[in-house]
């Protein structure tokens, strides 16, 4: 369902100040930001669009007079970058007050584990910048609900140039929608890239060793991982091989959860963790799903007969359930396209995996979990003199940052020019970029990235040559080269996650059917409750997988669940879907 009255800001603070939460740390890295494509050279990608005729701009799209625009940023401990670039005084500042002439002061700093704090006090203070990072959700809506937020409806569009509209169509703009309350769009949504849904990741080396065919469904599923725990599928005559690994703490996250066993209860309908809507439209959350039971069965039938690691609950030591997956000793996990671990390929280099979307339901259909469409945003205050500014900046840093400018705009490829230097000479690291960066955090994800990446290195390791999509990076090219090395017998760690994890893992994603939840987000009472209730829902995980509890104690804990806050947040999420 999409997601389509005022607050006291003394009370708003007050309740933010309750949660000091960590800011996503998703930057640069090779599951995540890596895979942004590239816009065309085609395509004209400035930030403003043709408004010479306002009066603001010049003909080159810049302010004829100067703009300035204070703004908040999430600071990193440790962060590597230049003496001459600090994130009060940089490249980025230095390319807008060119390009555009956009004068950034940054108003306010902090670390991600007191960002929300502060925030909250300058809001309590009525002391907001024009820009300002956001990592919340429910933080956004309660600003929206006090009238905090510049509309940026009309704005955004005119002002978001060409990289930015990409990925706001990859999404089928799903991510503007969950910032858009009462038909208003209030806020920049980040993106969280797609297709991350859990996989069936088995040893395809030990399949072969055995005769085994490819699972499609549980029992067949069960098949392999008994065969993986009795037959001796390494051939070394030692009974030293574990069927299914699975997380310790938290074997149902909801979602790209490596080791993760969602995709059991997806089989039966059953989506826990989400809100989820039923026929009429009422919310439920969907680890109370009654089916649910039907998929402890199945788990903790697996447990006892051994298919499930015995140890997983007591590998709560940091890295201590991956290291059995990466020793070679395991056969079987449930993950994202990108759960290869460079490790495995020390351990044992002649390994080989099989991803599967499995296992199916009855009706023949692989049912997955569509992750949020944004997490973090960036927001304009309402009293922004230039909120199209704003804007602007934001989605011109983030072409420069991205390498996805327009080819023609000589200031922006010099400064581009600049940070790649910075970065190739090893001057600033991840962290150092992204203190530099305005975005702060904010990251912008093509939805659709890793099943198009998946069919160019398909058809490069098959025939040696593909077609490029538009806005293709030279990331996404080196990926294509890899996995063809690897296929090629020049094996590196690289090459092993390249050709494992997109030549195999990401060939699969698009399978199956898509489940969208009905709200993604925390609601008002989450911070009080919902700790509380995470607890009691995870023992009852493991008490029943593990046997400590019959299947039938999933109704009490649904009782409990429901006590114990349940209800309230329920009522809570049925009045924000209810709101749209």
């Amino acid at each position: 369902m999409k997601l389509h009255k005022r607050l006291m800001a003394a009370g708003m603070a007050a309740a933010l100040m309750m949660t000091s939460a960590a800011c996503s740390q998703s930057g640069e890295t090779e599951s995540t930001s890596n895979v942004l494509s590239q816009t065309s050279t085609e395509a004209s990608s400035s930030s403003v669009a043709s408004t010479e005729e306002s009066g603001l701009f010049d003909e080159n799209g810049k302010y004829l007079e100067p703009v300035k625009l204070t703004y908040s940023k999430v600071m990193y401990p440790g962060a590597k970058f230049p003496a001459d670039q600090s994130p009060e005084d940089n490249y980025i500042h230095d390319f807008l007050k060119e390009r555009y002439n956009i004068e950034m002061e940054l108003a306010w700093s902090a670390e991600s584990s007191e960002y929300n704090n502060k925030l909250s006090i300058n809001i309590a203070s009525g002391e907001l910048c024009d820009l300002m990072y956001v990592d919340k959700y429910f933080t956004f809506r309660q600003m929206a609900e006090n009238d905090l937020l510049a509309d940026l409806t009309e704005i955004y569009p005119q002002y978001r140039g060409e990289t930015l509209k990409l990925v706001d169509e990859s999404f089928d703009n799903r991510n503007i929608e969950a910032v858009t309350i009462e038909g208003k769009q209030l806020a920049v949504p980040g993106s969280n890239l797609g297709y991350a849904q859990n996989l069936l990741w088995l040893r395809k080396d030990w399949m072969d060793n055995l005769g085994l065919d490819a699972p499609t469904t549980l029992d067949e599923i069960a098949e392999v991982l008994e065969a993986f725990v009795t037959q001796d599928p390494d051939g070394n005559g030692v009974d030293d091989t574990t069927g299914l690994v699975v997380h310790a703490t938290q074997p149902v996250y909801g979602y790209s959860r490596d080791y993760g066993l969602e995709s059991v209860f997806n089989v039966f309908d059953c989506y826990p963790r989400q809100w989820m809507t039923d026929e009429e439209g009422t919310v439920y959350y969907g680890s109370t799903d009654p089916n649910m039971k039907e998929a402890l069965a199945v788990l903790a039938d697996w447990y006892q007969r051994g298919l499930i690691d015995k140890q997983f609950p007591t590998r709560i030591g940091s890295g201590e359930t991956e290291a059995l997956w990466t020793s070679g000793t395991a056969g079987a996990k449930f993950g994202p396209w990108w759960a290869v671990q460079n490790d495995a390929f020390t351990n044992t280099p002649d390994i080989e995996y099989l991803a599967l979307a499995v296992p199916l339901n009855d009706e023949g259909e692989f049912n997955y979990m569509t992750g949020s469409a944004t997490e973090q945003m960036c927001v304009v205050s309402k009293d922004c003199e230039h909120p199209e500014a704003a804007v602007m900046a934001l989605a011109a840093n983030n072409e420069v940052v991205r390498g996805t400018y327009d080819p023609n705009d000589e200031i922006a490829a010099k400064y581009a020019a600049m940070r790649q230097e910075m970065v190739d000479n090893g001057e600033v690291d991840d962290s150092g970029g992204r203190s530099l960066n305005v975005l702060g955090a904010l990251t912008f994800d093509y939805f659709d990235v890793v099943p198009k990446l998946g069919k160019c290195v398909k058809s490069n390791v098959d025939t040696g040559s593909y077609e490029e999509y538009e806005g293709m990076t030279d990331y996404d090219r080196s990926q294509c080269v890899a996995a063809k090395q690897f296929a090629d017998g020049d094996k590196d760690s690289a090459a092993f996650w390249a050709y494992w994890t997109r030549y195999v893992g990401s060939a699969v994603v698009e399978e199956g059917n898509p489940v969208y939840a009905a709200y993604y987000y925390e609601t008002e009472s989450s911070t009080q409750l919902k700790a509380t209730l995470d607890k009691l829902e995870d023992e009852m995980y493991l008490q029943i997988i593990v046997g400590e509890k019959p299947v039938e104690y999933f109704d009490e804990f649904v009782s409990q669940w429901k006590s114990l806050g349940g209800d309230t947040l329920t009522q809570e999420v049925q009045a924000i879907v209810d709101q749209g």
